[in-house]
């Protein structure tokens, strides 16, 4: 029965995340909302449907392991090293100062060190996969504020592995008189993280690929459970926190030839069992601590925003980005992170938080994870207002140590370039090698300093900002090209280079169709969206191998673009059944080439004095010379010995055709037409 009552609150916990979830879609709410406020509803704070609880949060605990994995295996030590400098100047800042203020408001009111360095470290926390989430649907990842951001965030998720060696420190239960010091468990953890990272590195993928050679997907499978679990028991044995083993081991896997196979092995569990993780938070918080208390928790939450933002915003205006990089880089920080829950649960059981205050912490985190999608989407407006404010010039454009635009271009009738990543850099190859003149603009000051060294004309500055766009020119030059992942900055860049310039021919690059009308409105005379580009090299390739005639392809491609592709979205084609090649004539059609030898009568006589093509109905495309091909051969040419002629037409046509050519043949084929196979594969080879 024990199983069956399991099974049923199961079955509740996805049927009620399932409801929640459809409804939080149609809001636009970030799923992981949705989970946290159905652990609410079905939780003994809320509507009490599921009964034993144990079992869920066991499930739960497994998930946050292989959430964890999963995490280790997407990282990666070059990756690591490529965002070193970021993390040092963004999100090394960003944790200090959020610890420190944690620590000096909890100690200020508590007068205890331990839950005060316990709260700045759950403070400094942000949610990796919420800011993930949202910023790939806003098509912001690759945007400057997204790069910062992803550097901060995986800084914080390296810094939970440390937090979690630290816990036990700041426990205030007794200590074990049996345990050994803590710098001998220190030491000895150092040895076992070195020690699974080398075993991961050199004993696992041996390990793997005895397995992969079985071609057993089902060993595959227990394989990985194996280790991951083997390694988060490791370190649960060591009072680690499991999840700890679980990152290790993915990140000792991360550079192998194994690790995206892995990754997407385990990425169902991963989605399914952290989702119970999820749940089982909002199980656990009680509604009626936030109805009793509802200034407190009000206030927490605001000031937990503020700090949030101030912390992950000043560090970046400091490291030279524009004051709207390090806005739209703050609200995106500016909530409690999922690994704060772990570190919570954990605090909780060594006694670092009282019931109290892990409800207060409880009810800040969902709250404020719940307010993300709003603050990322407000953040602009606040760019925008904060832009107004008599604030210092450099703090508003951004600093870079000299790669700012000083100097105004001198250019005419040259493309503005905004964005130097891939696009960006196809591009200015190509106008480079065409001679056209070009300029780029950049907001990545590492990227700026590595082209502008290799010669390229890069400027660091922000698109957005009307001095910027003026030093560029953008008022005498002739293209304007956008190709940045940052929607929100494209419309506002269209906006000012069309009204720097009215004759201006604007081009952007868009992530989704959606965009397009606004981009149009806004004075963009062509808008690439890649969702739909794909969609057209992908049916135009696939109409040319069934043989539709090219200009056919071509105009249905110009239709599509025409129409912003509105034809693809209304399924409105054009009919070609009529005009498709039928399949039938084309197979029965053959090419087949013919050794001239220097005893052919066909030598040193023109094509028309033959007349090939009425004699034998065989259609000659060409003729290999002395290793060149003349292609569509006139009546003027000549056979030479040791030409090879290239023919088109049915079998009985390419037969009387080589009997003419190598009087030799007509030996071995009869009167019909019809040659002996083994005299035609003679000629061919």
């Amino acid at each position: 029965m024990e199983g069956m009552h399991f099974l049923r609150d199961l079955l509740i916990a996805f049927a009620v995340a399932g409801v929640v979830i459809l409804l939080f879609n149609r809001l636009r709410f970030p799923s992981v909302v949705g989970l946290l406020t159905a652990g609410i509803v079905v939780g003994p704070h809320g509507l009490g449907l599921i009964r034993e609880e144990e079992n869920i949060h066991t499930l739960a605990g497994i998930g946050v392991v292989i959430l964890l994995f999963t995490v280790g295996l997407e990282f990666s030590l070059p990756r690591l090293v490529g965002m070193s400098r970021l993390m040092a100047r963004v999100g090394c800042p960003q944790v200090l100062v959020c610890v420190a203020v944690g620590m000096a408001g909890t100690w200020a009111y508590f007068g205890d060190i331990r839950p005060a360095i316990f709260a700045g470290m759950l403070l400094a926390m942000s949610s990796t996969a919420i800011v993930f989430k949202l910023l790939t649907d806003r098509g912001e990842l690759s945007s400057p504020q997204g790069n910062v951001a992803a550097a901060v965030l995986l800084f914080q998720d390296l810094l939970v592995v440390a937090c979690m060696v630290l816990l036990p420190m700041l426990s205030i239960k007794p200590a074990d008189p049996n345990a050994m010091p803590a710098w001998q468990s220190l030491v000895l953890g150092a040895v076992v993280v070195a020690a699974m990272l080398l075993g991961g590195r050199y004993l696992l993928p041996w390990i793997l690929f005895q397995v992969i050679r079985t071609q057993n997907r089902e060993l595959f499978l227990i394989t990985l459970v194996l280790v991951c679990l083997g390694s988060a028991a490791l370190t649960g044995a060591m009072n680690w926190s499991l999840a700890l083993g679980a990152f290790l081991a993915g990140l000792a896997l991360s550079e192998s030839e194994y690790a995206t196979e892995t990754l997407a092995e385990v990425l169902p569990f991963r989605d399914t069992l952290s989702s119970l993780f999820f749940i089982s938070v909002g199980m656990l918080l009680d509604m009626r601590f936030v109805l009793t208390h509802p200034l407190l928790v009000a206030a927490l939450v605001l000031a937990v925003i503020v700090i949030k933002l101030l912390a992950g915003g000043l560090p970046v205006v400091f490291a030279g980005y524009p004051l709207r990089t390090a806005v739209l880089t703050g609200v995106a920080l500016a909530q409690i992170g999922e690994f704060s829950f772990i570190l919570a649960e954990r605090g909780l059981e060594l006694e670092i938080l009282n019931r109290d205050q892990y409800q207060s912490f409880l009810a800040v985190a969902v709250l404020t994870i719940a307010l993300t999608p709003a603050l990322i989407s407000a953040g602009p407006r606040i760019a925008d207002f904060l832009e107004r404010l008599p604030i210092p010039a450099r703090w508003r454009s951004g600093r870079s140590q000299g790669l700012g635009v000083t100097e105004p271009v001198s250019a005419n009738g040259h493309v503005v370039i905004v964005g130097y990543g891939l696009n960006g850099r196809n591009l200015a190859r190509v106008l480079r090698a065409t001679d056209i003149p070009y300029t780029v603009l950049e907001l990545n000051p590492e990227t700026v300093r590595q082209a502008r060294a290799s010669g390229e004309p890069v400027y660091y500055g922000d698109c957005t900002r009307p001095a910027v766009l003026e030093h560029l020119k953008v008022a005498n030059a002739r293209m304007f090209v956008v190709a940045i992942s940052d929607p929100t900055s494209s419309r506002r860049a269209v906006q000012l280079a069309r009204r720097l310039n009215s004759r201006l021919h604007i081009l952007v690059r868009t992530r989704y169709l959606s965009e397009v009308p606004e981009l149009r409105r806004l004075g963009a005379n062509a808008i690439i969206p890649e969702e739909f580009e794909t969609s057209v090299e992908i049916f135009a390739r696939v109409l040319r191998e069934y043989e539709v005639p090219q200009n056919l392809i071509f105009n249905l491609v110009a239709r599509v673009r025409e129409d912003q592709y509105e034809v693809l979205r209304d399924l409105k084609l054009p009919t070609m059944r009529m005009v498709l090649p039928h399949r039938d004539v084309l197979e029965r059609l053959e090419i087949a080439s013919c050794w001239i030898r220097s005893s052919s009568p066909v030598v040193g006589k023109t094509v028309g004095e033959l007349r090939l093509r009425s004699v034998t109905g065989a259609t000659l495309v060409s003729v290999r010379r002395a290793g060149k091909l003349i292609l569509n051969p006139g009546p003027d040419l000549r056979f030479e010995a040791d030409d090879t002629a290239i023919f088109l037409g049915d079998k009985s046509q390419m037969n009387r055709a080589m009997c003419m050519l190598d009087p030799e043949l007509a030996k071995g084929i009869g009167k019909d037409g019809e040659g002996s196979k083994e005299s035609s594969e003679k000629t061919n080879g």
